[in-house]
């Protein structure tokens, strides 16, 4: 590949968001990044040098990638849980 494929590819995986622009993205509020960040849950992120907060594209897509398989999964043994368990009557005994 290029130098300029490998720089963008770079520029791109350290794209910074800004706090109302992941809410915007996730149609979450501030606030509740908010409560994320002080309760070590959601997408990683940076705190710069005067307190600004930065949220690296890249943490965020393995983030959103870890939501999609853990609901996956979790659905998967909640279904399993509901089914409801055949009544004695209507087994078949052989």
């Amino acid at each position: 590949m290029s130098d300029s494929i490998h720089a963008a590819a770079r520029t791109e995986n350290w794209q910074l968001l800004a706090p109302p622009q992941l809410a915007e993205l996730l149609a979450v509020s501030d606030k509740t990044l908010r409560n994320w960040r002080n309760g070590n849950k959601g997408p990683r992120y940076l705190k710069l040098d005067g307190g600004a907060v930065r949220y690296p594209m890249q943490d965020v897509y393995a983030w959103l990638d870890e939501q999609r398989s853990s609901t996956v999964h979790s659905h998967d043994y909640r279904v399993h849980e509901m089914r409801p368990a055949e009544p004695a009557r209507y087994r078949r005994i052989a």
